[in-house]
């Protein structure tokens, strides 16, 4: 992938970054009507690369290219925004209802009936800055050819399938995560610790923002918390999802910031310390913690033992705290004993040298 300047025949807006796609001819004429809503006049920043891409298979090869777009645009934009693996639509007033989740889950199959009452800005990638401006992605969707093809798909342009259109500037406004299957109980508040847990599997680069957890706990509060939506047919769930957007927002939590550390601090004889850590955010009865780029949520004797490491502490010390917050227990010493074994295996903490 080049990352120098260049003017190709084809450069499209992708997550507010302009992005080259190195192609002439009759592969630039169906990649301009795909890109229909992304089309720019802007100076690409980087141009991808498509000399390896299938040439006597354009379905294959425009899946491709609109990945590699996707890429380009991520990589421009990892640090400065969270990036997300979503789809998402707008309302007049730029409230954007943005839906995640995994391959698979149903995002393009949501969207694409979202946007028929709703302005599409993306079935798959949404970029997010501090202040919860979207910058969208209004790539093409990847519809099924036909019943008796499955698996072969065609790039669609939103003009082509009548998606509306978003307004020019919107906000994130609310979340829903996608959960497909045999449960069809609609849409359910979800706590804001396990909200984090999720939604983190489905970032881009998360970690090379600076305190990135807490990045991401601002932006779930400030948009009214997150919903779980279990369905079967998500074409039922339709006026549901919409009616989001007016619905009353989430109370945002109390929490408390314990950005990323080491275990640096002197060390105690028979002492058991954290393991360095990237950021955590601490909830009523919860931590949610990133280690490297992996996510935990603690809770319980797993909450006390982690903070009561803030400095290294042996293990009669941390009975001693753990009895002292949660009164007096005959299985006090093997219940802290067992909860340092399971924080151990999980690679949270350390146990003495």
């Amino acid at each position: 992938m080049s990352t120098e300047p260049s003017s190709p025949e084809v450069v499209v807006e992708a997550l507010g970054v302009p992005v080259g796609i190195p192609v002439t001819g009759d592969d630039a004429l169906r990649l301009r009507r795909q890109w229909s809503r992304a089309l720019s006049d802007r100076t690409a920043d980087t141009v991808i690369d498509v000399d390896h891409l299938p040439v006597d298979d354009d379905m294959a090869r425009d899946y491709a290219i609109t990945s590699l777009v996707t890429m380009a645009a991520l990589d421009s934009t990892a640090g400065q925004r969270v990036n997300l693996h979503a789809g998402a639509v707008a309302d007049p007033e730029g409230r954007v209802l943005a839906v995640i989740g995994p391959s698979g889950s149903g995002k393009t199959t949501a969207i694409g009936l979202l946007a028929t009452r709703l302005g599409y800005v993306s079935d798959e990638t949404l970029s997010i800055d501090g202040k919860l401006l979207v910058h969208g992605h209004p790539k093409p969707l990847s519809v099924m050819a036909a019943p008796d093809t499955p698996g072969v798909k065609h790039s669609l342009s939103p003009d082509e399938l009548g998606l509306l259109h978003p307004p020019t500037t919107s906000h994130l406004h609310r979340i829903v995560l996608l959960h497909r299957g045999h449960d069809d109980s609609g849409l359910v508040p979800v706590s804001p610790a396990y909200a984090i847990a999720e939604v983190v599997a489905q970032t881009s680069s998360l970690v090379r923002l600076e305190h990135p957890i807490l990045r991401l706990a601002e932006t779930i509060d400030a948009c009214g918390g997150v919903w779980s939506l279990k369905y079967r047919e998500i074409a039922d769930r339709i006026d549901e999802l919409v009616g989001l957007l007016d619905s009353e927002p989430q109370p945002a939590p109390a929490r408390l910031h314990h950005p990323g550390g080491s275990s640096a601090a002197a060390s105690v004889p028979g002492g058991w310390r954290r393991t360095p850590w990237l950021d955590a955010v601490e909830y009523d009865d919860e931590v949610v913690l990133m280690i490297d780029d992996r996510i935990h949520v603690l809770a319980g004797l797993g909450v006390v033992a982690w903070l009561a490491l803030a400095s290294p502490r042996t293990l009669d010390e941390l009975v001693a705290e753990t009895t002292s917050l949660l009164g007096e227990h005959p299985d006090a010493h093997q219940l802290v004993t067992d909860a340092l074994g399971v924080l151990a295996e999980q690679g949270l903490v350390q146990p003495p040298d």
